[in-house]
């Protein structure tokens, strides 16, 4: 008897078996695509995969999360960054420092989100923001820094159905100066 294809068999079982059995870490979901489709969502712990025709779209992490505005400057920068700056209706421009405590509730839906669901909190923070702060003369917009707070929250529970917005805290509100022509 030829033992030769149990031998090649026996050596790529190992291989196969390692490349099949995915370890999702704790507090997250992968999102699994099979070609190039929505196939299943992955929650912690061992999971069987095709080879070769599964693959992870997205690792979506379900704890919570801050986003801080403007991101924290690197460890090597001696500059403070500078906020996002808004026009207000008046003209004024104002700058806004904040963060937003939130969570993925539905993976799936935040797994396809184009930049990733971090970048869409942001992107949606920003809209919203610009929004409320162009309804308002600068003087206002510098002064009611808890009624931003809570229209930007209910705003961004609304919109961002995939996520629960915890707090949202607006820590500094500061006029943009304005160049001057020469």
């Amino acid at each position: 008897m030829d033992y030769a294809p149990f031998m090649a068999l026996s050596a790529f079982l190992p291989l196969a078996a390692r490349t099949a059995l995915w370890q999702v870490p704790e507090d997250e979901v992968w999102i699994v695509e099979r070609h190039r489709r929505f196939h299943r969502a992955l929650a912690a712990g061992r999971r069987l995969a095709v080879p070769l025709l599964d693959q992870v779209k997205a690792r979506v992490e379900l704890t919570q999360q801050m986003l801080l505005w403007p991101p924290a400057p690197r460890e090597d920068s001696v500059d403070e960054p500078a906020g996002d700056v808004f026009t207000a209706q008046d003209g004024g421009k104002v700058e806004i420092r904040m963060r937003i405590l939130w969570r993925v509730t539905d993976p799936v839906r935040a797994g396809y989100q184009p930049n990733g669901p971090g970048l869409a909190i942001d992107d949606l923070a920003a809209a919203i923001l610009r929004r409320l702060i162009a309804g308002l003369p600068q003087e206002a917009a510098m002064t009611s820094r808890s009624a931003l707070d809570r229209e930007l929250t209910s705003a961004l529970t609304e919109q961002a159905g995939w996520a629960e917005i915890g707090s949202v805290r607006i820590s500094e509100v500061l006029a943009h100066p304005v160049p001057v022509r020469a």
